[in-house]
């Protein structure tokens, strides 16, 4: 059923890739700026089979840019989920964290960049922290959510059978609040994913999908723009749909706390 539901849901797309062949083969618009689907694949296609250092360029861009991702979401998520425990266990801590989480979490991490370029120089570092920075808030505030929703008469009962504190942080306090940390892990992950591609236009030193795109406009080369941005839309596709989904069936939805 769920393949049937996929296999649907690319009509959509399939005509609206039909379309726009027929008019970039027709001259009804401008090929300079909008090349045809079939162009956008070849440039593709070339740059896949040109190496470097053995390798194939464009495998080169995407398994760095995937390697800054999950770097970056993994140290995000795991601040995050620790800091929104504090948080929903703690009056005080949410307290105290809750107006400098406020006062960060507007800014965008292109904004934060060129701060983190002066501390840290081009390339990875920078890329991996302010990614791992964006995964953070949606995680921390998720988290401390569901902790702080808790049934209180849970807590009591928990105690009274004799549960200590170890306990009733992972028998308690995190199975309650499951739903609300795959929900920030999953806010989390777009928004590094966001904030990788973003911060890698300004900081990358010379590999990631964000720096083949920003070569790519610098240089007018229309084709490698359109075909970066389609391989950014379906990677981060395949990552949730495959991975994330995967994952969320096998927890939280074998333990009934969600319908799939």
């Amino acid at each position: 059923m769920n393949g049937k539901r996929y296999l649907l849901s690319l009509i959509p797309i399939t005509c609206f890739l039909l379309f726009w062949q027929v008019f970039a083969d027709f001259g009804l618009i401008n090929t300079g700026l909008f090349p045809s689907p079939a162009r956008i694949f070849e440039d593709l296609t070339i740059l896949f089979y040109q190496k470097s250092g053995g390798h194939s360029i464009l495998l080169i861009h995407l398994m760095v840019t995937l390697r800054r991702l999950f770097v970056a979401a993994i140290e995000g998520i795991l601040a995050g989920i620790l800091v929104g425990v504090m948080m929903g266990c703690s009056q005080w801590v949410y307290r105290f964290l809750d107006p400098i989480i406020t006062l960060i979490m507007p800014i965008p991490g292109i904004a934060m960049a060129p701060l983190f370029i002066i501390w840290m120089g081009f390339g990875d570092p920078t890329i991996i922290t302010v990614g791992a920075i964006a995964t953070f808030f949606p995680v921390a505030y998720n988290t401390s959510t569901g902790v702080r929703s808790i049934d209180h008469q849970l807590i009591r009962s928990a105690k009274i059978m004799g549960a200590k504190e170890l306990r009733l942080l992972t028998q308690v306090y995190l199975p309650w609040a499951a739903v609300f940390v795959f929900t920030g892990m999953k806010l989390g992950l777009a928004r590094c994913w966001r904030t990788v591609i973003a911060v890698e236009f300004i900081a990358a030193a010379n590999w990631g999908l964000g720096y083949m795109v920003w070569g790519a406009a610098e240089y007018l080369n229309a084709g490698i723009v359109y075909g970066g941005i389609i391989l950014l839309a379906l990677t981060f596709t395949l990552i949730e749909k495959g991975l994330i989904n995967l994952f969320e069936s096998m927890t939280i939805e074998k333990w009934g706390m969600v319908r799939n």
